[in-house]
């Protein structure tokens, strides 16, 4: 077959090349036939007809097949291939921090999202290899390049695949795992706060973290914060269970946490009174006390929004003592931070994405979480020690003025203090984990 190939293409070329000599040689003789006042017509037919030969001739030597050598670099997902099929649970635990289990219920949540059809130039990656690699690109702090060579496929493929998926997360689980709880769930989250954190009347904790980017390629000194890196703000509102409730990301770093606060959702419906589904109330110290959120100094003290006294040297020791109670309680949305930054590593280092890309990946991280703490996931001990060393980076608790103080809310944080110096409300909670 090669020899005939071969015989084939020399033929062609040989047919060519007389075809190209003959319109050359011919040039001549067509002189000496317009001289000779021969037929026009005739004389047009013949170059018309030489032409098309010479088309048709080129046409088959640029169509004749050729062995191509590498069209596409070998790649092999060896790795993951051996950790899916071979590795105990445990090791699959550590490289994806889920569970096989709560792999297999994320997948089947989101596999109609992220499934694609072969070509005839490549089969397609797999629904389960894609998770495979948004999850481990989560739990690590490796490159684009080193994930793509564990999965067998490109840096810029790893890119555009893990965005699907984040984006397939939060399309199809958000409503089902962060959203404001109510009704008995409302009723179960303050009991755990009055007992086990000794505050009442708290359904949740706010503030804010940074998340560490890249710098912007468009107004980036907006987003370098107090402590000197490009950052995007994530404001948090948590709960006892340690849960995500409420999630605003994307503000530059150089934000201060009240102006994220301001201009949120959750802002406009807790000034409407339209937070809290239900009547849940309580009389403490002779006033009555709705659901509250515990913020640090950065927030304003606000009728649904608890914050502590500020500090003077006029402060009481009732005042500290209140101050002392809600730190306690609102460490529930510190420890929140950790066990998400802790389980999800690759916010301990700059995310390598564009800005609208890492709210995306943070918000599919925060919904994961959930998961994961409803769970009940466990959260290895190793995996919270970077986390501590970059807490102390995200304390932006420098003072507003009260500006938004209004009488009822200040009555209410004095009702609280005095229940606090109370003989019912001293003992209360222990403050655990």
């Amino acid at each position: 077959m090669a020899s005939f190939d071969l015989d084939f293409n020399k033929s062609l070329w040989l047919f060519f090349l007389q075809i190209k000599g003959n319109r050359q040689a011919n040039t001549h003789d067509d002189s000496i036939i317009r001289k000779s006042n021969n037929n026009f017509f005739d004389i047009l037919f013949r170059k018309l007809a030489k032409k098309r030969r010479v088309k048709y001739i080129s046409t088959l030597l640029a169509y004749q097949y050729r062995e191509r050598g590498i069209w596409m670099r070998l790649r092999t997902d060896a790795w993951f291939v051996m950790v899916d099929i071979s590795l105990d649970d445990q090791t699959w635990y550590a490289n994806f921090r889920v569970s096989r289990h709560t792999f297999q219920f994320i997948l089947d949540q989101i596999e109609d999202d992220i499934v694609h059809e072969n070509t005839r130039l490549r089969k397609a990656v797999s629904p389960r290899c894609r998770l495979a690699m948004a999850l481990y690109y989560l739990a690590s702090t490796a490159e684009y390049r080193t994930i793509a060579n564990l999965f067998g496929v490109s840096p810029s493929f790893v890119c555009i695949c893990v965005r699907e998926v984040f984006q397939a997360i939060i399309d199809n689980m958000k409503s089902s795992f962060v959203f404001f709880p109510k009704d008995e769930e409302l009723d179960a989250i303050v009991k755990v706060y009055k007992e086990r954190w000794g505050f009442p009347m708290c359904c949740g904790a706010i503030d804010g973290t940074h998340i560490p980017i890249i710098a912007p390629t468009e107004n980036h000194a907006d987003y370098v914060n107090r402590k000197g890196y490009h950052s995007i703000v994530m404001q948090a509102v948590v709960d006892s269970n340690y849960l995500f409730r409420d999630m605003v990301i994307g503000w530059p770093g150089s934000v201060h946490d009240a102006r994220v606060l301001s201009n949120s959702h959750l802002y406009r419906l807790g000034n409407e009174g339209k937070l809290f589904v239900g009547n849940l109330s309580e009389n403490i110290s002779g006033t009555l006390v709705n659901p509250l959120i515990l913020g640090d100094p950065a927030y304003p003290l606000l009728l649904w929004l608890m914050k502590p006294y500020q500090h003077s040297p006029d402060i009481t020791a009732s005042q500290k003592y209140f101050n002392y109670r809600l730190s306690r309680a609102r460490m529930t949305v510190e420890n929140t931070f950790g066990r998400w930054k802790g389980r999800f590593r690759r916010f301990l280092k700059k995310v390598d994405m564009n800005v609208t890309n890492v709210c995306i990946t943070v918000a599919a991280s925060c919904i994961l979480h959930n998961l994961c703490e409803i769970s009940h996931e466990e959260i290895v001990d190793e995996w919270l020690t970077d986390v501590q060393a970059s807490a102390a980076a995200d304390n932006d608790e420098y003072l507003v003025q009260d500006l938004l103080v209004t009488p009822d809310a200040s009555d209410i944080r004095d009702a609280l203090t005095d229940y606090f110096m109370s003989d019912g409300g001293a003992n209360m909670g222990c403050g655990g984990s």
